[in-house]
């Protein structure tokens, strides 16, 4: 089954297409596409913007601070780093 790749952390977890609000389960950011598309943009499925998400995912290991209880080691869930994702 091919997996889509989330646009915070790079790890290959989603089953749909982009913008189909599911969760990470590596970083828990729900993919929203508005905020794919503006990743300044805050307020939408995610309180933080994507820039921030993936800002805040490198010190925390998940979007904020409060949910990085909430996500899996990427190699104990069994995810692939997408080769071709560049960060913001």
């Amino acid at each position: 089954m091919r997996k889509y790749t989330c646009s915070c952390c790079g790890y290959k977890t989603f089953e749909e297409p982009p913008g189909n609000y599911e969760i990470c389960g590596v970083c828990y950011w729900e993919d929203d596409g508005v905020q794919n598309d503006d990743p300044d943009f805050e307020g939408g499925a995610n309180e933080v913007s994507l820039r921030q998400a993936q800002r805040n995912y490198k010190i925390y290991g998940a979007i904020e601070e409060m949910f990085k209880y909430r996500v899996v080691e990427p190699s104990l869930g069994g995810y692939e780093k997408d080769e071709n994702f560049k960060p913001l």
